[in-house]
């Protein structure tokens, strides 16, 4: 067999199915990384890699290969978590991708607790409201609003999250204040979607747990990507007084506090897009024994969250 880095370098390939995504996770060049890759197949005196231009896909050799290094691997990492007694120092560069909006309302805040816990790590944030590919782009954790994280992920629970239809108290001086589900069919709603799709929200009652269904009016439309987009591009128009949301606390709550925006129809749970995303997970590539850095920031937000996350407890208080 190769060199253990060589094969380590080989499997990162593998899984980011291409040359630069790999280098990006390991913090090299893809011209290095091709390097290792040559090293290793003149080792083992075989092609391991189908190279195009845009990706790479593994040999019937690179397969058999891929499959042998990561349990070689997993094991060279538990003789050194064995050496260390389990103690080893969450060390290096942590790159970590969050949503816009829950990035800028609480992640960012809280970073600076875990730095400061953690002052040998160099955290690198990544805030974007699109589906972030962890091998491709060189994640190695990602904190990810959804209902169902996707297969083939490692999913840690850290926080529910929560939602409430909001307005301005200006706009409700114009338009009036619903009081029933009914009445939302002749406000100015600002939903999630594309143009083609229907804009319906849907309500859980929290009295009996039935659910309706309301056909709304779309003042405003935000297209949303592969995951829930830009909650912030919804709260900032909520305020302007553009019309009625449905927002998360953690983006909103603060406003609701203050006065600023006014929480409509307690009685009723907003559920579906877009509080369809309505759990906080981190995830992460699977391994039988996740980084040091991974464990770390997982436990310090499974920490800093409890049974009820911060940005609910002021509301509850």
């Amino acid at each position: 067999m190769g060199r253990l880095e060589d094969l380590s370098t080989f499997t990162r390939v593998i899984e980011a199915r291409s040359l630069s995504g790999a280098a990006r996770r390991l913090g090299s060049t893809k011209s290095a990384v091709s390097k290792q890759v040559n090293r290793l197949e003149e080792q083992l005196g075989t092609r391991l890699l189908h190279r195009t231009t845009r990706s790479v896909s593994p040999t019937d050799d690179g397969r058999r290969v891929y499959e042998r290094a990561q349990r070689m691997l997993e094991e060279a990492q538990a003789l050194e978590a064995e050496v260390a007694g389990g103690l080893a120092l969450p060390q290096g560069t942590l790159r970590l991708s969050t949503s816009t909006a829950f990035g800028n309302a609480q992640f960012t805040a809280l970073m600076a607790a875990f730095c400061a816990r953690h002052p040998q790590l160099h955290v690198v944030v990544g805030l974007n409201d699109r589906y972030v590919e962890l091998a491709e782009e060189g994640f190695d954790v990602v904190l990810r609003l959804t209902s169902s994280p996707s297969p083939g992920l490692v999913a840690r629970r850290l926080a529910p999250i929560h939602y409430r239809l909001c307005a301005a108290p200006a706009y409700l001086a114009q338009h009036g204040t619903p009081s029933t589900l009914d009445d939302l069919t002749r406000q100015r709603c600002l939903t999630f979607g594309y143009t083609h799709t229907p804009a319906q929200w849907r309500f859980r009652s929290r009295a009996t747990g039935a659910e309706e269904v309301v056909d709304v009016q779309s003042a405003l439309r935000f297209e949303s990507g592969l995951t829930v987009n830009s909650s912030e591009a919804l709260r900032v128009a909520a305020l302007a007084g553009m019309g009625l949301a449905v927002l998360p606390t953690y983006a909103a709550g603060a406003d609701i506090r203050a006065g600023r925006l006014l929480s409509l129809l307690e009685d009723w749970q907003p559920v579906g897009r877009p509080a369809d995303a309505d759990t906080l997970y981190a995830v992460y590539l699977p391994s039988r024994f996740p980084s040091p850095k991974v464990r770390a920031l997982i436990d310090f937000m499974l920490e800093m969250m409890g049974e009820v996350p911060p940005w609910d407890r002021a509301e509850n208080a």
